[in-house]
Formats: structure tokens, sequence, C-alpha cells
């Protein structure tokens, strides 16, 4: 009976992380030891496959796909590698390439340090093989997880290119400097969203003066001039605007761990709780100050609007608010002598089944808000400490109930969170000591789950409550301080009315609805809220 012929694929594979100092796994080691077995047995070398540099977990190798496509083409009917983990370290992909590809395509495959070969039938411990390497992955990505995580708390630097504004310091890799080329348009991004630009008016701006999108201008940092005119591919977008005003790395904080991949087994990345990002303090210069960066981020909370005829914010935009809705007030243009007006926003969508007009013309608008702050400036020079007494005496208790309250609320919710998570351990114990049955233990457990994923929720959000009362406290002395600046204010701009005010709410008295009737005014100013 004749042999059989075979044309032999050689498969060699190695990664950082099976050690390139090891010798006995170098892609020369594997390749002559492989060729010797196949000359021995006298077999045709039909190609030898490699991929240097690649994770055994994932099977997108240029070469293994190049094998595979030679398999299915009948370029070779056998594949040798020098053992099984060369093959790759996800058991489950290993198992049906050995099982199911490799029979289904009349290929023989041999692990040759593993004694694996299909034409036996006594392979029974590579599935246990496959295992133990896949068990090694596992092992090694947990390692290489936690060493990163330990530099990001530490905070070091740990992107691949340097992040957009900013430089690696050539002593230090894992710090930051600025790169003065481009922090003036990180800067001048922060400026406008102060001043009320939205995301698209931002990226509007900066497509039409030419200025490179990020990716472009890494892009164009390592290109080569003898490659010839670099030729920007990709243009600003609303998301890369945004990820730029929201990122407190312009401050000099670190943040890093912000995505991760599912598991060691695929690379598919998702994004993580924004409780589990890894934020280091103060570990590089900023380009913005922390006044700036909170002030931006007010101004993407409250997306102004523009005004088509002049394509500039209004002065009151995104401040502007009605008492009895909540919803924005919004501004009419009008082309005759009367002027621009504002009108609540939800009686302009729903009509009077749902608000009422809250009509208010801009002028008057101005003119108010422009003598409540002279009166506020005149007061402050007449008399500071008055100024001051007047401010505490009238806010500080009132903030203090208020903190006290969800603090209280906060400390409830938390103590029933510790109780459920002991009521759920007690419930496995029972169901595994036969005390509690599987039926009862699965209605209680779901109960449980049910009830602690809605008190997560509650403690996150009584959390950022507290937290937003404690940032808003009154502070008279910085409001004082803040005032001084405008003492010789005599009209009102778009920069001084958002560094002194808050918002401003327009109310109308119960039972005015269509009648011409006085509506209050009320300015909610920074640090102290309304005067």
């Amino acid at each position: 009976m004749r042999a059989q012929e075979y044309n032999v694929g050689i498969y060699c594979r190695l990664s950082v992380d099976d050690g390139t100092n090891n010798e006995s796994m170098s892609i020369g080691n594997q390749k002559s030891m492989l060729v010797d077995y196949v000359n021995k047995n006298g077999w045709n070398i039909e190609e030898i496959y490699i991929d240097d540099g690649w994770s055994g977990v994932n099977f997108d190798r240029p070469d293994f796909q190049r094998m595979i496509n030679d398999i299915e083409t009948s370029r070779i009917n056998l594949v040798i590698v020098k053992d099984l983990s060369r093959l790759g370290r996800n058991y489950i992909l290993c198992g049906q390439y050995t099982e199911i590809f490799f029979p289904s395509q009349n290929v023989r495959f041999i692990a040759l340090n593993d004694g694996v070969d299909s034409l036996n039938s006594n392979n029974d411990i590579a599935p246990f093989k496959n295992i133990l390497n896949d068990m090694y992955a596992k092992d090694i990505s947990v390692k290489i997880r936690s060493a990163l995580y330990a530099k990001a708390r530490r905070g070091e630097y740990l992107g691949a290119c340097d992040p957009y504004g900013y430089v690696r310091d050539p002593k230090d890799k894992h710090h930051l400097l600025i790169n003065p080329d481009v922090a003036p348009v990180v800067r001048r991004m922060y400026e406008m969203a102060v001043n009320g630009y939205g995301l698209s008016k931002i990226s509007k701006i900066l497509n039409a003066e030419d200025i490179l999108c990020p990716s472009d201008y890494n892009a164009f940092r390592n290109h080569d001039p003898a490659d010839g005119e670099f030729t920007p591919i990709c243009e600003w977008e609303d998301s890369s605007v945004r990820i730029i005003l929201r990122n407190e790395m312009f401050i000099g904080n670190m943040v890093q761990c912000r995505k991760r991949s599912q598991s060691y087994r695929t690379q598919k990345i998702q994004w993580n709780p924004k409780e589990d990002w890894v934020i280091v303090n103060d570990t590089h210069e900023g380009i913005v100050s922390r006044e700036l960066f909170d002030k931006a981020q007010n101004a993407l909370k409250e997306r102004t609007r523009i005004i088509k005829r002049s394509d500039e914010p209004s002065l009151f935009s995104g401040i502007f608010f009605c008492k009895d809705c909540g919803r924005r007030m919004a501004h009419h243009v009008r082309y005759v002598s009367k002027g621009d007006y504002y009108s609540c926003g939800m009686y302009r969508d729903r009509g009077i089944a749902k608000c009422t007009s809250h009509h208010v013309n801009v002028s008057d608008l101005y003119e108010l808000v422009l003598a409540d702050i002279q009166k506020n400036v005149k007061l402050l020079q007449w008399d500071e400490e008055k100024a001051l007494d007047m401010i505490t005496t009238s806010k500080y208790a009132d903030e203090e109930k208020q903190i006290v309250k969800v603090r209280r609320e906060l400390s409830t919710q938390k103590k029933r969170q510790f109780e459920l998570d002991i009521r759920i351990k007690k419930a496995y114990e029972d169901n595994v000591s036969g005390k509690l049955p599987d039926d009862l233990f699965r209605s209680f457990l779901r109960d449980y789950e049910d009830e602690r994923a809605s008190l997560k929720g509650s403690i996150r959000a009584s959390e950022e409550k507290a937290h937003t009362l404690e940032s808003n406290k009154t502070d008279a002395s910085q409001f004082v301080k803040l005032l001084k600046q405008y003492t010789d204010i005599t009209e009102l701009d778009r920069p001084t009315l958002l560094a002194l005010v808050d918002k401003i709410t327009v109310e109308e008295p119960a039972g005015s609805a269509g009648k011409r009737r006085e509506q209050t005014l009320r300015i909610h100013y920074k640090y102290v809220g309304e005067l």
C-alpha cells in the first residue's frame, strides 16, 4: 500500500507574553526543529507560516489565516507545530480547529513536543493541555492588567500616542509636557464653550480654519516629507470636541482606565463605569484652569441656543429659565421696532395647556439684571461687612439642613445595602446546606438583586446630590471677591454675565394666565444664589 504524500504547513508563533528571552521558544528554534522533523519523515514542506509578536488568544493572525486559506484550497494537508500552545491559547477555538476544522478538511495535525498526532487515537490529553495553555494566557492577562492599573494609580501615562495638547517627556515617557503647538487650540475650545458655543459650532470653526483634528495631527507629526505633502483625511466632529471639553487631563489630572477589553479572549472594547476610572490629581501641568474647566462643564449642560441672525449666542442663552415648568426661555428675533423677546419654551412647543407665555422683552431683562448687579456693587462699596452678613445670615441655615438631610438618606441607603449583602450571602449558605429550597432561593435572590441594583443607583444619585450641595454651598467671600472685579460696570456682555450669574428665572403669580400682570424675576448669583 502506497504511503500517503503530505504537503506540510509548518506553523510558528511567538508573542511578547511567551518571553522573548527564552531561546527554546524562539521562532528560529521552532522552525529548525520542525523542518528537521519533516525532512526526516520525507515529507514535502509546502509553506512555513510565522506569526511573530502575536498573542495566542487572538486567532486573527495574518499567517495563521493565510494557512487556513491554504488548507481550504487543498494546498496543504498536514499542519505541524512545536506544541499546542503555538497553535493558540484559547482552548475553545483550539478545540474547534483540532477536533472539527482539521478533520473536516482531511488535514493531519501534529503538536510535536506534546506527542499529539491526529493520525493516532491516543490524543485524549490534548484538551487538557489546551485548558492549561488557556489558563496560562488568563494568568498573564491578569498580571499585565494588575501591573497597568498599578502604574495608572501612580499617575503614569500609559497611552500609546501623545494625547492632544501634550507630548511625552523625553526624560520620562510616563510624564506629560504641554505641547505649545496645539495647547492654544485646546484653550480656545474651552473659551468658546464658556461663551455659549455648542459642540457643532466649535467643530465647524476649527474645520473652517483648517486646524488639524487629533488623529490627523498625530499623523502629521509622524509624516515623512519624502512621501510628499501631508493630506488630512479627517475633520473635527462633535464627539472629538466633546471628549476634549470633558477630559480632566487638561487641568492636570491623569484620567485613565476608561475602557477595557471584555475578557482576555476578545479584543472587543467597552467603557468602564465612571467610578472605575483611575483619576490621579496634579500629575502634570494643566492647559486650562479648574475654573475655566468647570465653567465649560456648566455651559455644556446648559446647551445654549444660537441666534440665527448673528450666529452668536444670545446674551441670556442657557441661563434664563421658566420657574413654573423648568424649561429654558426661548429667544425670539423680531425685525421690527419692538425688539427681541423671550417666551417659555414649553409654551412655545406645547401651548397654553402646558404652560403660559412668560413674555419678557430682552431690553427689559437687560435693564433689570444690570440694575440688580449695580445695586449689589453699591452695597459692597458702601459697607462690605454688612453685605457679607446679609448674605450669610439668610442662606447658611437652610443649606446646612439640606446637606444633613441628604447625608442622612445616604447613610440609610448604605446601611440597607450592607443588610442586603448579608442576606444574599445567607441565602446562598442556606441553599447549599439544604435549608432553603431551590425555587425559594431563586425567588429571594432575584428580589434581593433587583433591590440592590435599584439601591446602587439611589446611592450614586444621593452622593452626587451631596457633592452638588457642598460644591454650591454659599461662599459669600468668593462672591464679594468676584463682585469687586465689576465695580465700574455700566453695561452687560456675555462673559461678565456668565461670570456672575448661575441662572435667572421668571414666574407668573397664580391665576395670572392670560392677564397683564407683573412677573417675578429671580437672579441666582455664583456662590450665593438668590439675594
